[in-house]
């Protein structure tokens, strides 16, 4: 009897179903665990990534000041990701300062000449605050450790070293030269006429390829130019420090005042006649100006060691040779609407002017021109390590072999004429001012 009921009781299926639907549920369970659970965790590494991106571009803005660089990633981590909701994302332990090397893709964290910020931010057990999950603790898992990081670099790109570069276009008329890796950027786009010729190593770019005007044949008349070409984006971000540039040399701020200059002396306040046979090497001029008056450097004149800034146009006179000087105006060219007129250019050289010291740019001699307007040199103009930056237009014009060595940034067009040479120089601008530049590297 018992034989018989342990037979019935081994075959009753009664409540078979019940086993499979608990499989069944708990399988669906680790199923939407995995989805609910895995896209949360994705969510907290995408929000990581854009913190840990945030910050170190903050943070790379302060440098050389390792201290303050870690103070301003933790700062902006917390923005990003509050500590009420996400606990403390960013350890000032998980920041790092050091030099990048592009080579082996690495951070020297013992530079001396530190250029970027690596920062490393959790959502894990080295913060004690791991993403926690739902569904998934019924297949034992608790939480997620979720990392990413970031490095920024700050740096100067070589085409501002020497090069054009326009936020608007950069028009190039016929039979130029360029080699030495120069640089030609558009923003807005570049203009290009027939037979000028691009060694290898030039780079010519724009933000839109599509922007780049060219004869029917002009790649056939213009060699080179295919492999010129570049598609990037490319500020001409000094324009933006012009005024903080002028500004700073007039209050003699070392860091922006030119090293031949004596910051011990006070700035020389005079007027548009001032005699130029008299002018002190080393020293600050600043020239105010009545309406309509102009400022003419006397034909034949030599400056040389000196920071000249003027309220009004400036005009190097026939054959004037200037060296080692700081040259700046910072008349707007005012309409009477108040808006700025960029027509006249607010530095100008006559013929036969010598920018420069002829010395395929070694270490001192160059020259910089600031405009808040524009700047046009004309077509005896000889240049030898020479910065320009204009809020306006810069026009170019410059005996054949006349350009060794210029770096120069407008806010609006860029116009070359014909029969130049361009990167003659291998040396870049002497005496060179820069914005620096933010890019994430890793």
């Amino acid at each position: 009897m018992r034989i018989t009921q342990l037979t019935a009781l081994a075959r009753d299926e009664a409540g078979g179903g019940t086993i499979m639907g608990l499989f069944w549920f708990m399988l669906l369970v680790a199923v939407a665990g995995l989805a609910v659970d895995t896209t949360d965790g994705l969510r907290n590494r995408t929000m990581l990534q854009a913190t840990a991106d945030a910050a170190s571009l903050a943070a790379a803005i302060d440098l050389p000041n390792q201290v303050t660089a870690v103070n301003t990633a933790t700062a902006y981590a917390e923005d990003n990701m509050k500590t009420g909701l996400h606990g403390i994302v960013l350890d000032p332990s998980d920041v790092h300062v050091g030099k990048w090397d592009k080579a082996t893709m690495s951070l020297d964290t013992a530079s001396a000449t530190p250029d970027a910020v690596m920062v490393t931010v959790w959502r894990g057990d080295p913060n004690a605050n791991p993403v926690p999950v739902q569904f998934l603790r019924i297949i034992g898992l608790q939480a997620w450790n979720v990392r990413a990081q970031a490095i920024a670099q700050r740096y100067i790109p070589e085409c501002l070293r020497e090069g054009l570069i326009s936020r608007k276009m950069v028009d190039m008329s016929s039979n130029n030269y360029f080699t030495n890796e120069i640089c030609i950027h558009g923003q807005q786009g570049v203009d290009i006429q027939s037979n000028n010729t691009f060694d290898p190593g030039v780079i010519v770019s724009m933000y839109d390829l599509d922007t780049l005007q060219i004869p029917a044949s002009g790649f056939d008349t213009n060699p080179g130019l295919h492999e010129a070409l570049r598609e990037q984006g490319l500020d001409a971000r000094m324009v933006d420090h012009i005024d903080d540039i002028i500004q700073g040399v007039l209050d003699r701020d070392p860091a922006v005042t030119p090293s031949y200059i004596d910051l011990e002396m006070d700035v020389i306040e005079t007027q548009p006649n001032f005699n130029f046979d008299r002018m002190e090497p080393h020293r600050i001029y600043y020239v105010g100006c009545k309406p309509n008056q102009n400022l003419v450097i006397p034909a034949n004149s030599v400056i040389q060691h000196v920071a000249l800034i003027a309220d009004c146009q400036i005009t190097i006179g026939a054959h004037a040779t200037i060296m080692n000087s700081f040259i700046a105006s910072r008349s707007g060219g005012k309409t009477d609407n108040g808006t700025l007129n960029r027509g006249d250019a607010n530095i100008a050289t006559a013929a036969g002017v010598q920018l420069g010291v002829p010395d395929n740019c070694a270490p001192g001699g160059g020259v910089q021109l600031f405009s808040n307007a524009t700047i046009g040199t004309s077509s005896s103009t000889k240049i030898d390590g020479v910065q320009m930056v204009a809020t306006g237009e810069i026009a170019l014009g410059a005996e054949t072999e006349g350009i060794n060595g210029i770096s120069a940034q407008a806010g609006g067009n860029i116009d070359m004429t014909s029969n130049n040479m361009f990167g003659l120089c291998q040396g870049g601008v002497p005496g060179l001012f820069t914005a620096w530049y933010y890019r994430l590297v890793l």
